[in-house]
């Protein structure tokens, strides 16, 4: 890849720092791909104390209070789908990752998305470059290392054009503005670089990365783990939602392990016709 922009650079620290500070809650993915999980809101007494509300004014305070018939409630509360007990504990993770990953991230829209816009900024001047594990199916290399050379030359080929007509257009700009042309610019966001910036993003390719913060409940984050962790889904995404997981799972150890019972539970063995006769 060429080198960096400033934005992306700024970014690359940005990351480091964060894992420095979180290390516990935070995880490198791919080439330049990042995930943190940043905050909580709620946890397994806030689930139990909801579904509770109608029967007793006896709350737990944390996890730490649960007895043995608290577990069997939360268990029971999963197993039978109450759901919105589950929609009172909340998620807020930002990640770096490929555009291609968000299109399929962003199906699972209940939820609230904040993404980084190239109206306002550079694109990440950083491409998603497949690894050994993504080229390879049944050991067999469906990209061979020419061929991913090549895709990374391509990828670097275009950031490279996008720095090229930008720095041009602003070059342009700043000419009619010396001659007249154009009136001084204002306070705010430029609107002549801002459209420059706009229709220059348009060559950038899915495999551009790209940030976002992403606040989801319990019930809503369950179902992208059910969906996003199967080993038939796709390879990157599914490396997003396991790292995911992983983070949820410190951070909530009982709720992950109830989870985890509920799912395993709710798999069902398609049957053996030689069983029938």
């Amino acid at each position: 890849m060429r080198e960096m922009n400033k934005a992306t650079a700024e970014l690359q620290e940005e990351m480091t720092q964060r894992i420095a500070l979180n290390p516990g809650g935070t995880r490198r993915i791919g080439n330049f791909g990042f995930i943190e999980l940043e905050e909580t809101w709620g946890d397994e007494a806030t689930i139990v104390n909801t579904a509770r509300i109608s029967t007793t004014n006896q709350r737990l305070r944390n996890q730490g209070d649960f007895s043995a018939k608290d577990r069997a409630l939360l268990y029971q509360l999963l197993r039978d789908q109450h759901g919105t007990p589950f929609e009172t504990v909340y998620f807020r993770f930002r990640f770096i990752a490929p555009i291609f990953v968000l299109r399929q991230w962003v199906k699972h829209r209940i939820s609230s998305w904040n993404e980084f816009s190239m109206r306002y900024r550079k694109p990440i001047s950083v491409a998603y470059v497949p690894d050994t594990a993504a080229c390879t199916v049944d050991h067999f290399a469906v990209l061979d290392e020419t061929a991913v050379a090549e895709y990374e030359a391509l990828m670097t080929q275009l950031f490279a054009w996008y720095e090229q007509q930008y720095d041009a257009a602003c070059a342009r700009i700043d000419q009619a503005r010396s001659a007249g042309v154009l009136a001084p610019k204002a306070g705010g966001r430029d609107p002549y670089r801002g459209r420059a910036r706009e229709l220059l993003r348009n060559v950038m390719p899915v495999a551009a990365y790209s940030d976002v913060y992403w606040t989801v409940n319990f019930r809503s984050l369950m179902n992208f783990f059910k969906l996003r962790r199967k080993k038939d889904a796709q390879y990157e995404i599914r490396e997003y939602a396991d790292a995911a997981y992983a983070l949820f799972a410190a951070r909530l150890p009982l709720l992950a392990e109830t989870m985890q019972r509920v799912m395993d539970e709710s798999v069902t063995e398609i049957p053996d016709p030689a069983d029938h006769g």
